[in-house]
Order: C-alpha cells, then structure tokens, then sequence
C-alpha cells in the first residue's frame, strides 16, 4: 500500500510573501521562547561541549517526546482504519470501517504503535505482516520526526547561548588550493587503486592513473 504524503494543516493565514515573512518573524520568536523554557529545565542543553546524546537526560527526553507524540497525532498523521478482508489488510474510511461489524477490524496511530509490547508485535508479524509493517514503518516515521525536531530545539539553544556569550560563527578558513589539489589526487589514485582490487571496474589502471598524475604534477 503506498503511503501518501501528508501535509499538516495550516494553522496561519498566508495569502502573500509578506504574510509568510511575518509568520517566519513569528515562528523564530516562538522558537526562541520554547527554547528559553527548555533550557531553564534542562541547564545542558545547547552546551557546545557535549554530544547531542548528552545534552537533555532521558527523562525530559521521554517528555518531549509526548509532546511531539500529541501534536503527530493530531496534524501529521492521524488514526487510520483497517479491516481486513478476504485476508487482506485494507485501508479504509472511518464512516464505512464503523459500520463492517463482521470483519477483523484495526486502527493504527502512533499512540497504539508505540503502545504495543515486543511480545504483541512478534506475534503480528507472524500473523498480519503487512498491518506489522505499517505499524514498523509508522515507527520510523515518528522517531524520525522527534530526532528531528530535538535537532531544532538543541540548535536554537545552541544559538541563544552563542548570542548570550556575544561569540560569532567564525568561517572556516579555506584551504590552500595546493592542499586541495594534492588531497583530489590521492582520492583519485586511493579510489582507483581500490577498483582494481575488487574488480569492480575494467577502466580502472593503477599505473596509467599514476602516469596521468604525474603528467599532471609535472605541469608548469
């Protein structure tokens, strides 16, 4: 069954590009405020100092992660309706699942996905391994989507404790284009060298490409 994509239902009115450069201003300066509060409950997150792992502890982790749980739910993907017919697991609308009293009958939602024991989703695989999959693959979607959104939240306290500090984003320096261009030419040589080992391209001649190099390096 192919998944379609699914776009959150809007919250904001934009009817022009100057709606959308408000609503951005906006959304930045909530972002900010959530961030602030997050980080007067958990003093190390943002710390440029330690991992991503190690910025917020399991608990507030476990509590985020109901918040986000509540809001995937309800605006990115909400409960879905299955029957299963003839032996197959069938997607159906709510109006018309709640009335197929004599079928099998599932609903999936990240609540219900999360909510099952190991033991419960052993024996769907067995059992059902198309609704296990759907259920797997909601899973993944989910913990996708909080990974993500606990990036947002450690780079937003990231920049607020950089701005707090007055440091600036320093750009790395370039590197010298001799180093570049050596660095190139191993990598060429390295990755040629490997594909005549493993075979794996007939066009792939250690000495020629180390005759082309040489011809390259002794270049005026």
């Amino acid at each position: 069954m192919a998944k379609k994509p699914v776009v959150p239902e809007t919250e904001v009115s934009v009817h022009s590009l100057t709606d959308v450069g408000y609503q951005q201003g906006k959304a930045n300066s909530t972002n900010e405020t959530l961030a602030r509060f997050a980080m007067s409950r958990i003093p190390t997150l943002g710390d440029p100092n330690l991992d991503r792992s190690e910025q917020i502890d399991k608990e507030s982790r476990e509590e985020l992660k109901k918040g986000y749980m509540t809001y995937y739910h309800e605006k990115i993907e909400p409960t879905k309706f299955f029957a299963i017919v003839d032996g197959n697991v069938v997607e159906k609308p709510e109006a018309e699942w709640n009335e197929m009293t004599g079928y099998e009958r599932r609903q999936l939602n990240v609540h219900i996905a999360f909510g099952m024991t190991q033991a419960a989703l052993n024996d769907l695989k067995e059992t059902m391994p198309v609704y296990y999959g759907l259920v797997q693959s909601l899973k993944t979607d989910f913990n996708t989507y909080t990974s993500n959104r606990l990036g947002d939240l450690i780079k937003k306290a990231k920049e607020l404790r950089a701005k707090a500090l007055g440091l600036k984003r320093e750009r790395a320096p370039t590197k010298v284009f001799t180093t570049f261009e050596k660095e190139t030419l191993d990598g060429i040589l390295t990755r040629c060298r490997t594909a005549q080992e493993r075979g794996i391209d007939p066009t792939a001649d250690v000495e020629r490409t180390k005759r082309k190099i040489a011809a390259y390096n002794a270049t005026e």
